[in-house]
């Protein structure tokens, strides 16, 4: 009966019904091994232990912990749990849906800042560069004809076509004269023009990551992981990862590789 509620709950919320399901069994698992134990702070602590056992992903971990707490906000418990980050265990990376409905979020504004954000949010999970590189790149760096952006004649990145599609969207409505790639549109004119600053792309991330519900933590490094555990979950080794993530060696690729 109370499961039934808590579906209501969710469907509040405006979640997908695949995911009131995966909530709803998730749930389930949680109550087969409390059995018929109350909820109690000792015993979240003990299944909180039980899933560092039995999980090896730090993503798994947390959307099991991202669930409990929306749960246990339902019944009007106070205890939360927090989320591990990636030094806790492996690295924290997106699940198919959770990176699906992030990126989703930026599409739902149309504006100049929204058109810029969903550019933005695309090219950073597509291309593998790091914040302090894309603030840098300049409008003359793309390549309208070959779609790529051009640091050199012998380094240059091809843009994926769904990040293209929201980079030549966001383009073609810039009127300004601005040299910057991703400008900031400051209403105050103080930072008018300006290229985005790397706290301004992690505001901009964050931004995005609390219009979910649940909520998740979210920062530009948890892109990057999540882009390279799908790379290798397609089958990529360490030398493409190394391309695709601009490892400076194969080593410090390998090694990033092993911890996925």
């Amino acid at each position: 009966m109370l499961l039934k509620e808590y579906q209501k709950f969710l469907l509040s919320l405006g979640l997908k019904k695949t995911t009131i399901k995966n909530y709803t069994w998730n749930i389930e698992q949680f109550l087969l091994w409390l059995d018929k134990n109350n909820i109690t702070e000792e015993n979240l602590k003990k299944y909180f232990d039980y899933l560092i056992k039995k999980y090896p992903r730090v993503a798994t971990i947390n959307l099991r912990l991202t669930i409990l707490n929306n749960y246990l906000q339902f019944l009007g418990k106070r205890f939360r749990y927090d989320l591990l980050s990636d030094t806790d265990k492996n690295l924290l990376i997106l699940n198919p849906e959770q990176l699906q409905n992030f990126l989703e979020q930026a599409s739902k504004d149309k504006s100049l800042i929204g058109l810029r954000d969903k550019a933005l949010l695309e090219l950073l999970y597509s291309t593998g560069l790091k914040v302090g590189k894309i603030v840098t790149i300049k409008k003359n760096q793309i390549d309208k004809i070959k779609k790529q952006i051009v640091f050199s004649p012998k380094n240059y990145i091809d843009i994926k076509p769904i990040a293209w599609h929201h980079l030549e969207k966001y383009l073609l409505k810039r009127k300004d004269e601005s040299l910057w790639l991703f400008i900031n549109f400051d209403r105050c004119q103080k930072s008018l023009g300006r290229n985005l600053s790397v706290r301004s792309v992690e505001r901009i991330i964050d931004k995005y990551a609390k219009k979910l519900r649940p909520i998740l933590r979210i920062n530009p490094q948890i892109l990057r992981n999540t882009l390279a555990f799908n790379l290798k979950h397609q089958g990529a080794q360490g030398q493409q990862i190394k391309q695709a993530l601009h490892f400076e060696t194969n080593i410090a690729a390998n090694k990033y590789l092993q911890r996925l």
